[in-house]
């Protein structure tokens, strides 16, 4: 037994070392199927999951709390590993809450990065659906941005692009009368294609898709929007990232 000085040579009978606990859900991670490269997203889907390394929010979500409230300085990226894990497992996927543009902004952010997690492994991709909510103790109100599971939709670019109304968002932008040109758009059962540049752009371009939602939701049609990061040319000439927020129309 080479081992060192003062240690005895185990046994079939000695004691097996405690296993280690399991790894925070912040943390923990698994190789992406179909990845590549080594590169790994959070929670890639696993077969026969000991119940033991359920991550914690399966108990979170039987106790009925879904519901993820995103402030200004919230990092996208944690929430998107949130968004991620609950997406590839057998549960609902998180209802994030937003008040004020940073925190719309970081929130819509969280699903980009979200899309580009699942888009490694999975077939499974996640929209959104806005909505306005009062916040109780005042008179103001907030977001509500429920995330549901989508099939991945792949190629037809061009097509796609002939059939889409394209839009460019400002933070002086009227959401009214955004949300007007949206629904307009999908009553000709269009797509429409946003693109935002900072947080007031992209908080106007959600407001948007909620009142347009609010227009449309007597006459048997939904709107969805998958949001994406993307670059694009400012005015000094070089590129910038914005989020390209795609709207589609789906029959309720």
């Amino acid at each position: 037994w080479p081992g060192p000085k003062g240690h005895t040579r185990p046994t079939l009978d000695s004691p097996r070392p405690p296993s280690p606990r399991p790894t925070t859900m912040a943390m923990r991670t698994r190789t992406a199927r179909g990845g590549g490269g080594g590169r790994e997203a959070p929670y890639a889907r696993g077969e026969g999951r000991a119940e033991s390394e359920l991550p914690d929010f399966i108990e979170r979500i039987s106790r009925g709390n879904n519901l993820t409230k995103i402030g200004a300085n919230t990092n996208p990226r944690d929430t998107a590993q949130l968004i991620a894990a609950q997406a590839r497992m057998p549960v609902e996927c998180p209802c994030l809450m937003a008040v004020g543009p940073q925190s719309c902004n970081q929130a819509t952010k969280a699903i980009c990065i979200a899309r580009t997690y699942l888009k490694l492994s999975e077939d499974v991709d996640i929209a959104f659906q806005p909505e306005f909510i009062h916040l109780d103790g005042s008179d103001s109100s907030g977001l509500s941005l429920p995330i549901v599971k989508k099939a991945r939709r792949e190629g037809g670019a061009e097509a796609v692009a002939a059939a889409t109304q394209q839009l460019k968002v400002a933070s002086a932008t009227d959401s009214k009368v955004l949300a007007g040109a949206i629904a307009n758009a999908a009553r000709e059962h269009q797509r429409v294609q946003m693109v935002a540049i900072g947080a007031g752009s992209v908080n106007q371009a959600v407001k948007g898709i909620a009142i347009a939602r609010q227009y449309i939701e007597e006459e048997g049609i939904d709107l969805t929007c998958r949001p994406e990061f993307v670059d694009v040319d400012n005015e000094e000439g070089t590129q910038t990232t914005a989020i390209k927020l795609i709207v589609l129309c789906e029959q309720c």
